[in-house]
C-alpha cells in the first residue's frame, strides 16, 4: 500500500480502480455527443481525440492534468454525477474552478458529489498504476494506493 499526499479541493471519501493519463481532459469532447445522450445514457469517453476514447469512467478514479475546452465543464460533470455516471473520484494536477464547479453544484443541489483531489507531483503517474486500486479522501487530500489489481484479480 502506498500512501500519497494531495491537497483536498471537494469533500467526500471514494475508491474505485484507476484509470491514469497525461492529457488534459476535455469532458465537453468527451460526454455531449450523441452516443452519451441516450436514454441509457453512457459514461464511455467520446473524444476521439483522447487516450480514454471508448473507455468507460464510471467508478473509476480519474488521474489526469487538468481540464481543457469549454466553460460547460461543470455542468458535464453535473450531469454525469446526476446520472450515476461519474468517477467515483478525481485525482488532478491542477484543479481549476470549472473542474470544481460540477461537483459542487452536485453537491448543493443534488447532496450527490464525488471527492477531488489536486495533486501537484508527476511522480504520481508512476506511483499509480492502471486498475490499482485506489482510495480519495477529499477531506484529507489523502491518497491511498493498493498495488493489488484487482480487476485483473477479479476475473482470474
Amino acid at each position: 500500500m502506498t500512501l500519497l499526499k494531495g491537497k483536498p479541493i471537494f469533500k467526500g471519501i471514494e475508491s474505485g480502480p484507476a484509470l491514469k493519463t497525461d492529457k488534459a481532459m476535455n469532458f465537453t469532447a468527451s460526454f455531449t455527443k450523441i452516443a452519451n445522450l441516450l436514454p441509457f445514457r453512457r459514461s464511455y469517453v467520446q473524444d476521439r481525440h483522447h487516450e480514454f476514447y471508448g473507455k468507460n469512467i464510471k467508478g473509476r478514479v480519474l488521474i489526469f492534468p487538468a481540464v481543457i475546452g469549454s466553460t460547460y465543464t461543470g455542468m458535464v460533470i453535473l450531469n454525469l454525477i446526476v446520472n450515476h455516471c461519474a468517477p467515483a473520484a478525481m485525482i488532478v494536477q491542477n484543479a481549476e474552478p470549472l473542474l470544481v464547479s460540477g461537483a459542487l453544484l452536485g453537491d448543493t443541489w443534488f447532496q450527490k458529489s464525488i471527492p477531488i483531489v489536486e495533486y501537484q507531483g508527476d511522480d504520481i503517474y508512476d506511483r499509480v498504476a492502471e486498475n490499482d486500486w485506489v482510495t480519495v479522501n477529499g477531506n484529507t487530500g489523502e491518497i491511498q494506493v493498493d498495488k493489488q489489481n484487482i480487476l485483473k484479480t477479479r476475473f482470474t
